[in-house]
Formats: structure tokens, C-alpha cells, sequence
């Protein structure tokens, strides 16, 4: 009888698993945290706006309440209350070194609830991170923990499940560490493939699109003797219709890997380090995230990438080539395209200035402008670039033009512009930079005045602008003056700004602080109504303050019966 051949990768996850399966997630030791039929609209490693994706997001029906259950057995190592992030969470440290993490939870177990609230109460703050000893909450594998919901930064109501190994942080794919049998039998699909020149790598890389394609091309394509290839794709499970993370991108010339990444065990801090890994000047414009093969000097994740060349291929003769890229998803599905190539005798020109100044990607850069500052600390840069700056003019506002908006950084890098000293001084703790939009709408970028100057630690390239914030917030009761409530478990206000953002808020009745979440993304406000807090049939007075981020104040005050 013939022995089936098994592909590497097959070959290569086996064995992962297996060093897993050593007290480290070995079969059936962890349960799926929901009793749902397994539906995922989003994975392990997908590529997003400033991050890689941590954990599985499961989905529940489209409402709140789905119960949860203890992955494995353990206790409850940290409860987080924010509202933003995850917001009500729960953290499970497991004897193996693992730890679980439920996000976007509606609500905890009733102890567990009371514990918190007394926190809260404690602290006066509806924002906690508490981190109970391992006696106070033991749970075992399957034990409630509470029902899942839409709270912190959610787009609809699912749970957020991470793993994450205890000591280092490094987060983990779940389907992967936990062993989980999710029936996956659908490969990964390529979105784009794009091919860029690129030159100049010793000074500051200029790069330009060749071609684009959406699948294999018969045509034989022109390249230069330096380029590389960037990426698009989605993998696909069973069971839902979410475009899902790739585990792998292979990239060949010929039968050499020229290029490997896989999003996998991401160190804490280190995904914004994703602007390093994608074609960032695409994802700018049209919102497509494709991994390239070039891998930029400032990379921080170079752990997970396997290159040769720096990730560009180098032709060095006039004979036609194939470039083959490949997808794997976590099950070993796959898919490929190829493409013929030969080097072109004619070779891109410079695109850049030649006036424009060098910021060397690994050193502190500074630029002085005319009633302008800019300051680089060495990482901000992924790579060497071509700095311009300058005025501009936009709606008759003059903003202050920091390279190209197209290009990332790392860190948060100064930015200071010189005060228009024609305004009052009493008006100076109220000034803030603000950034052009791609709509023309201006996003707060913070700020201070600082002798004559405003300055600010912004977190991109880009159109800046002086601007003042002197209204303050706005706070919309949904409730009359003296109006009955008795039958009320809870107040809504809606609440807004319309600028520099809300940073604090306070809720008293009857000079008492009363607990008060809050949710950014739905602006409001929710006030809890309980009889251990406020007596019952009675008149009660409410005195509500909201404050934006350059200190104004809004009080609104109203009585009510309950």
C-alpha cells in the first residue's frame, strides 16, 4: 500500500501541536467559551487599522446575552471595566502558563458584579482594572462567567477571545494553542497582487507600482532588475461569510522563498508594527491592506518574517523567471498564483526631489519651517525618507504640510507651530492643533501652548492647523425636570463635544456619587438607580458635569422623583 505524501505545512503543524499538547493546550483541554454553533466574523492575525488581531471574535445571534463559559480551568486573574478597549473583560490565568480573555461582555456573574461595583464605588470611578489573588474567583472549565454583549470599542454585539501565553504576553492563535476543531475546508482567496519597482535602498527608497493584478496573468511582465510584491488576500472558514486572516504569505522567484510572514505569537506593543508590514501608502488610500515582500529596516516583528534579500528580488540576467505566491490558512489550505517575469532593460527614473532633506530611518531627525518645528526621535521611522514640508491653504486656513499623510511612523512625533499673538491671552490654555481630514473635516490632534508656540506629540504626517476649543461639551438628559421615574432601574444623557473630546464626567444626586457608564461610541451616559444608594419615593436633586480635553465645563443640574 502506497503512503499518502503529507505537504510540510501539514507536517510542520503536527508538530506544533504536539509541543502544545505538553501542558500547553493538548486536545480537549479547552472548550469553545460559548454553547453556539462556532460562527467567526473575525480571526486570529487579521490585518487591521493600527493592529493585528489577537483572538477569535465569535459571533452570538446579533443581540447581547449569549451565555459564556470558562475555557479551562483556572481563576479569575484580572477584571477590566473601560469604556473603550474591551470593555467589560474578564482574564483566566490556567495552570499551564495560558491565559484566556473574554471581551466586550455584557455583564458579570452577580459576585463578581458586586465585587466590581464595590471597586467602583470605592474609587469613585465607573473605569477599574482589578486584579483579584487566586483564591477569590477559582472557576473550572465550563463554568459561567457571565453573558457576552457590545461594550468598549465593539461594532456589534460578539465575544472577543484571546489567548495569551501568562509570562511574556505573547498572544497566541487560538485555534491553534486551544486545539480547536473548527471545520474549515475553504482556502484562502487573493484579493491583489501588485509588483513595485524599488531603488535607492542605501539613501531613501523610492518605490512605484509596475502592475496590479486580481489573478494569474498569461502575459509575460516587464522588471526592473530590483522589485518586490505585495499581497492582498482573505481566507475563508465554513459556516460564515467573514473574510478571515491568512495564517501565512509565501512569496517565490523561481523555486527560491524569497519572503515569509506569519502574524503569529505578536509580542505586547508590537502591532502597530503592522504600517511596517503592508503597503501602507494603499492602505492610506483605498482602505486595502497588502502584505509586501519588502521588508523595511525599521520592522520590529522581523521574528516572524523569513527573507532573503531584505524581502526584494534581484534579476540578474535577461531570462524569464516565475514569481509564485502562496496563502495558508491555519488547517493547511492553500492557494497560489504565478506570474512570468523579465527584467526590462528599461529601468525606473526618480520620482522624488532632489531638494527635499534625508531622515535617516535609525536617527533623531529635526526640521525647523518658517513658524514651524518638527522633531523625529530615532523609531518613529520605518525607513529612510525624503522629508518636505510647507504652508498650505485649504478653505482660506492655513495648515502647516508634514511630509505626506501616506507614509507611516511608528511613535508619536513633536509638532509645534508659532501662536498667532494677536489672540487674547486668556484664550491660550484653549488652543490645540487640529489635522485635515481626507473629507475636510479637522480631527482633534491635542496640544499646549507653550511660550508662543502650540505643541503637540501627533501621531501621523499630515495637514496642521492652529485651532480653539471654547465650548464646552454637551449633555442631553433624556428625562424632564421632576419627572416621575419610580419605575426607572436607571438616567440616560446623551453627551458630546465638538472638538478636543470629552475626559471626564460626574454624576451626583443628592451629593452622593452614583456609578455612571459611559459609551463613546453611542455618546451616552447611563446613571444606575438602586435603593442601597438612594432612598426610595422620594424627590432626588441630580447635578451632572461633563469636561472636554481643554477644560471646558458643562453642569447641568435637574430634579426627578423616584
Amino acid at each position: 500500500m502506497r503512503v499518502p505524501k503529507i505537504p510540510l505545512f501539514v507536517v510542520c503543524l503536527m508538530l506544533f501541536s504536539s509541543v502544545y499538547a505538553d501542558g500547553k493546550g493538548e486536545s480537549g483541554k479547552y472548550r469553545i467559551p460559548l454553547d453556539l454553533p462556532v460562527s467567526l466574523s473575525g480571526s486570529y492575525g487579521e490585518l487591521r487599522s493600527t493592529h493585528f488581531h489577537t483572538g477569535l471574535d465569535f459571533r452570538i445571534g446579533g443581540v447581547s446575552g449569549a451565555h459564556l463559559y470558562a475555557a479551562a480551568s483556572g481563576y479569575i486573574s484580572r477584571i477590566s471595566v473601560a469604556p473603550g478597549g474591551y470593555g467589560n473583560a474578564i482574564y483566566i490565568s490556567h495552570p499551564d502558563g495560558n491565559t484566556t480573555i473574554y471581551g466586550h461582555m455584557l455583564d458579570f456573574p452577580d459576585n463578581i458584579a458586586t465585587w466590581v461595583r464595590e471597586n467602583q464605588y470605592k474609587k469613585e470611578s465607573f473605569d477599574v482594572v482589578l486584579l483579584p489573588d487566586s483564591l477569590m474567583f477559582p472557576v473550572k472549565k465550563g463554568d459561567f462567567i457571565g453573558r457576552a454583549g457590545n461594550t468598549g470599542s465593539s461594532g456589534g454585539p460578539h465575544l472577543h477571545f484571546e489567548m495569551r501565553d501568562t509570562k511574556s504576553g505573547q498572544t497566541l492563535n487560538p485555534i491553534i494553542t486551544a486545539g480547536y476543531d473548527i471545520l474549515d475546508e475553504l482556502p484562502p482567496e487573493f484579493r491583489e497582487i501588485s509588483f513595485y519597482s524599488i531603488r535607492n535602498l542605501e539613501v531613501a527608497p523610492e518605490r512605484k507600482l509596475i502592475a496590479s493584478f486580481k489573478s494569474n496573468s498569461s502575459k509575460t511582465l516587464q522588471v526592473p532588475d530590483s522589485f518586490y510584491v505585495a499581497v492582498a488576500g482573505i481566507d475563508r472558514q465554513n459556516n460564515t461569510g467573514a473574510k478571515l486572516a491568512v495564517f501565512q504569505y509565501n512569496y517565490y522567484l523561481d523555486d527560491t522563498l524569497v519572503f515569509s510572514f506569519t502574524p503569529d505569537r505578536i509580542a505586547p506593543g508590537m502591532g502597530r508594527y503592522i504600517n511596517s508590514i503592508v503597503e501602507y501608502p494603499r492602505k492610506y488610500k483605498d482602505n486595502l491592506s497588502l502584505v509586501k515582500s519588502w521588508v523595511e529596516p525599521g520592522c520590529g516583528i522581523k521574528s516572524n518574517i523569513d527573507s532573503k534579500n531584505e524581502g526584494v528580488f534581484v534579476i540578474k540576467d535577461d531570462l524569464e523567471h516565475v514569481v509564485k505566491v502562496e496563502l495558508i490558512d491555519e488547517h493547511g489550505n492553500r492557494s497560489y498564483r504565478k506570474f512570468i517575469v523579465v527584467r526590462s532593460n528599461v529601468q525606473p527614473g526618480s520620482t522624488t526631489d532632489s531638494t527635499s532633506i534625508v531622515m535617516p530611518w535609525y536617527l533623531p531627525n529635526r526640521h525647523q519651517g518658517e513658524n514651524a518645528k518638527v522633531f523625529l526621535p530615532a523609531g518613529v521611522l520605518y525607513s529612510s525618507i525624503r522629508f518636505d514640508a510647507g504652508w498650505i491653504e485649504v478653505d482660506g486656513t492655513n495648515f502647516y504640510k508634514v511630509h505626506e499623510e501616506s507614509t507611516p511612523v511608528h511613535t508619536p512625533f513633536l509638532l509645534a507651530l508659532k501662536a498667532d499673538n494677536h489672540i487674547d491671552s486668556t484664550l491660550r490654555d484653549k488652543m490645540l492643533l487640529v489635522r485635515l481630514g481626507k473629507n475636510g473635516n479637522r480631527i482633534p490632534a491635542g496640544g499646549e501652548y507653550l511660550n508662543g508656540w502650540v505643541e503637540s506629540r501627533v501621531s501621523s504626517f499630515g495637514s496642521y492647523s492652529i485651532s480653539l476649543d471654547t465650548i464646552p461639551p454637551v449633555i442631553v438628559p433624556a428625562f424632564y425636570e421632576r419627572q416621575n421615574l419610580s419605575g426607572r432601574n436607571y438616567l440616560r444623557f446623551a453627551v458630546y463635544d465638538d472638538l478636543s473630546g470629552i475626559s471626564d464626567y460626574q454624576v451626583r444626586i443628592d451629593g452622593k456619587w452614583v456609578l455612571t457608564s459611559y459609551d463613546p461610541k453611542f455618546k451616552r451616559l447611563q446613571t444606575e438607580l438602586k435603593q442601597d444608594v438612594l432612598d426610595k419615593g422620594k424627590t432626588h436633586e441630580l447635578v451632572i458635569f461633563v469636561k472636554d480635553n481643554k477644560g471646558n465645563v458643562n453642569t447641568l443640574k435637574r430634579s426627578f422623583l423616584w
